[in-house]
């Protein structure tokens, strides 16, 4: 797609700071790979919503920008050593460079937004990255926890599902278009989608392809839906030990994630993630249909059916 090669182009073009190492680092992070789902759907949204698709690379760029910020923080947060299978750029280049970088990353986005954006898409913006970094901090308030759906969701949504939902309103505020509020919304449940299926395969995926290992979540202490949608079926209080411990055996863990997925945890984790994208799908069919909408569409159904 002539969006994407054109995406990733400016991805690179747009990062010129003054000192190398920052250069490094981000260049490390944004060359180590990625779906580029962010700045994707905000182009596609633009186009879907009659605007030049064009026009809306740099917000698409700043949104990625903001995204990456957010895996180098939350890599250091996290003590993570592995990103998208290799390395993380804390352990390459050290935490305080990781998070200082990070910030540079976010000022990028926001100096792309004031450049090529408008108030109303800065405003939108920023409420955003409010949000994911309060949801991030209730995160690790919850680590060891068996948490509540709702407090989940919460989560999942700050995390996850506001990026997302500035991504489809800024790319059809980029339109003009009249009713940018429902857009919004396409973008709320598809981010919604994709953490969901990012959790099960935390419970399924391969490690060689996903770049992390097999029930990472459940070694941090974090609990997610898969586990969370059959946890009535469970032994609750043997699920909190587990939770609960800072150095889990191997083998309980293995043991709990292979229960949760006897009990159906994958299955109606799916089923859950396919039923936000028919929400997306929903208020996608109300629009003309164009390329632009097919792409999207496409992307749905990759995040519900994607294996990695």
């Amino acid at each position: 797609m002539e969006l994407l090669k054109n995406i990733e182009k400016r991805l690179i073009e747009e990062l010129n700071p003054k000192v190398k190492l920052v250069l490094e680092t981000s260049r490390y992070l944004i060359e180590g790979g990625g779906k580029r789902l962010r700045p994707l759907i905000t182009v596609l949204s633009c186009g879907m919503c009659g605007g030049n698709p064009e026009e809306a690379i740099p917000l698409g760029v700043g949104l990625e920008y903001i995204h990456a910020a957010s895996l180098l923080h939350d890599d250091v947060v996290d003590g993570a050593s592995k990103r998208r299978g290799k390395s993380s750029a804390n352990v390459i280049f050290g935490n305080g460079t990781a998070v200082l970088t990070g910030d540079y990353m976010y000022a990028k986005a926001l100096h792309l937004f004031t450049r090529y954006g408008t108030k109303e898409m800065i405003e939108v913006v920023s409420e955003a990255v409010m949000e994911m970094a309060e949801a991030q901090v209730l995160e690790i308030s919850k680590v060891g926890e068996l948490i509540s759906e709702e407090d989940y969701f919460r989560i999942i949504d700050g995390k996850t599902a506001v990026l997302f939902s500035a991504c489809t309103t800024v790319g059809a505020l980029c339109a003009n278009y009249r009713y940018p509020e429902q857009i919004k919304k396409i973008g709320y449940h598809m981010g919604r989608a994709f953490q969901l299926i990012d959790d099960l395969l935390d419970y399924t995926g391969d490690p060689q392809k996903t770049g992390k290992p097999v029930a990472n979540d459940l070694k941090e202490g974090k609990a997610t839906y898969p586990l969370l949608c059959v946890i009535n079926q469970m032994n609750k209080e043997k699920v909190k030990k587990i939770l609960s411990d800072p150095n889990p055996p191997s083998e309980e863990i293995d043991n709990l994630r292979k229960e949760v997925l006897r009990l159906g945890g994958a299955n109606k984790t799916r089923e859950k993630a396919r039923t936000e994208a028919e929400r997306a799908y929903e208020i996608l069919k109300r629009l003309d249909h164009t390329h632009y909408r097919e792409e999207m569409e496409r992307i749905l159904e990759f995040i519900v059916f994607r294996e990695l």
